[in-house]
């Protein structure tokens, strides 16, 4: 196998993690409807739940545990910024009684 192969195949996987990411980014702007206020949309323990999944998910599958939660990190860091935006906007366009 060449480089140019290898970077080929490393494209076509970039490829599919974005095409991901978009679904995962739909479902994150999804939940922002169901949470009542910012601190529900940065959820602490769920963060921390998923670290510890996505560590042990990583080591399972012969991915360096480190570089996996650095890169969730960013990513959810990233989304939580847009799902706030999204859960602000939902919240501004509902009238004052809540109904």
């Amino acid at each position: 196998m060449s480089l140019e192969e290898v970077r080929r195949e490393i494209d076509e996987i970039d490829a599919r993690i974005v095409e991901l990411l978009g679904a995962r980014q739909e479902l994150v702007m999804r939940a922002a409807a169901f949470k009542r206020d910012e601190e529900e949309v940065r959820a602490p323990q769920r963060r921390a739940t998923m670290m510890v999944r996505l560590r042990e998910l990583a080591a399972r599958n012969g991915v360096e545990p480190d570089i996996v939660e650095s890169a969730y990190t960013t990513l959810i860091d990233g989304f939580i910024e847009l799902e706030q935006r999204r859960h602000r906007a939902l919240t501004a366009s509902e009238p004052a009684d809540g109904h």
